[in-house]
């Protein structure tokens, strides 16, 4: 049976650093890949963990970056093994700059790829996990009990609609053209 949910989604970069200037190279890269930035919030103080400073350093930001092009969720797990690369890439010795999580939103989540394991999260490859952080529900995205606290709060969730919003329009598009007659 054929789901009548479409499965496309528009793809998304979190990055966390000290070192603002790294996400022109990360925006880059990841152009090349999956086309132009759509949206991109502003940088936001990232003080909700310490877990991240000793190996990124302290006084860290994070934002959030959103694609313009349709994305497939099944490619979730090379998205993330390219971060992986660039994170490599752009590490200093032994040491990451950069933290970089990508994900994807859909008509009904919001969620990343990780690479730890944990109760809520999903394998989807090797050391790649599924780890949904938000559903819309009632015209909002709505949090989990695990979701990360800067994701509680609403901080994020404009941006998140707003590339929502940007797929609903292309997936009206795209239905609209397969209908319509060919001339």
């Amino acid at each position: 049976m054929v789901s009548i949910y479409p499965p496309e989604a528009k793809a998304v970069l979190l990055l966390l650093t000290s070192e603002e200037e790294l996400a022109e190279k990360v925006i880059s890269h990841f152009e090349k890949i999956l086309g132009p930035v759509e949206f991109k919030t502003p940088w936001h103080i990232f003080n909700h963990t310490p877990y991240y400073e000793e190996e990124l350093g302290p006084n860290l930001k994070r934002c959030l970056i959103s694609f313009k092009n349709i994305f497939e969720p099944e490619k979730l797990p090379e998205l993330k093994n390219a971060s992986r690369k660039l994170e490599s890439k752009l590490a200093m010795g032994q040491q990451r700059t950069i933290n970089i999580d990508p994900g994807y939103v859909d008509l009904f989540k919001f969620l990343l790829a990780s690479g730890k394991a944990g109760g809520q999260k999903v394998a989807l490859a090797k050391d790649v996990y599924a780890y949904t952080l938000l559903r819309f529900e009632k015209g909002i995205w709505q949090p989990f009990e695990w979701t990360y606290p800067d994701f509680k709060e609403t901080t994020y969730h404009p941006v998140l609609l707003q590339a929502r919003e940007s797929l609903k329009k292309e997936l009206a598009r795209t239905t609209s053209r397969s209908k319509s007659p060919a001339h």
